[in-house]
């Protein structure tokens, strides 16, 4: 890892190889969208041999991205609200630091009740917000 304290990196977990491709690039160009956030695809290595007896090259289902640039708290939070969106979704943040986050997204009803709770504590019926 660099020592660029100013670089996040975001290592995108998906079931598969394509699957975590596909991922990435969506959560890169959800970031590119905020304002002085730059996110781009780390140079991916190549895979390396496979096991002894294995059919091919070792593939690992993760893409990494590297944010940088503008503030990286607001990248962070939208990171998280990506994660969230979906169960499948999981990342890894790697700051400059050292500091290790991991995030995974949330199941449609865990989802809901996080909303209904927060709905709650703001003093709104469920069935106000739609």
């Amino acid at each position: 890892m660099s020592n660029d304290e100013g670089v996040l990196r975001v290592r995108v977990l998906g079931a598969d190889p394509a699957h975590a491709d596909r991922e990435a690039r969506e959560l890169r160009d959800r970031l590119r969208g905020l304002a002085g956030i730059e996110a781009r695809f780390a140079e991916r290595k190549m895979p390396g041999p496979g096991r002894d007896g294995a059919k091919g090259a070792l593939l690992t289902p993760e893409v990494v991205l590297l944010v940088s640039g503008g503030s990286l708290g607001l990248a962070r939070v939208a990171i998280k609200g990506w994660v969230e969106v979906r169960k499948s979704r999981r990342v890894r943040l790697e700051s400059g630091d050292g500091t290790v986050t991991e995030m995974t997204g949330l199941s449609r009803r865990e989802l809901r009740e996080l909303r209904e709770q927060h709905q709650g504590e703001r003093g709104e019926s469920p069935e106000a917000s739609g």
